[in-house]
């Protein structure tokens, strides 16, 4: 039950860092209300990320299915 659990948080943060990678808008509109201020997450930085995350929450719920 908590493999599902993992591996859906993984593949929703996955997708919402890769909408934001492509999204400018919404990416500065999300950077200036958050506390944390970074110029660390730019485009490449947050693609890279949500690719892994997406990777990850795949191989976690298909974790057993192909051995």
């Amino acid at each position: 039950m908590w493999k599902y659990i993992l591996g859906s948080i993984l593949l929703i943060v996955g997708s919402v860092e890769i909408l934001l990678a492509f999204h400018k808008g919404l990416r500065e509109t999300l950077m200036q209300s958050s506390p944390l201020r970074s110029k660390g997450a730019e485009p490449p930085v947050l693609l890279l990320a949500g690719i892994s995350a997406l990777i990850m929450g795949t191989g976690i719920l298909l974790y057993g299915l192909l051995w």
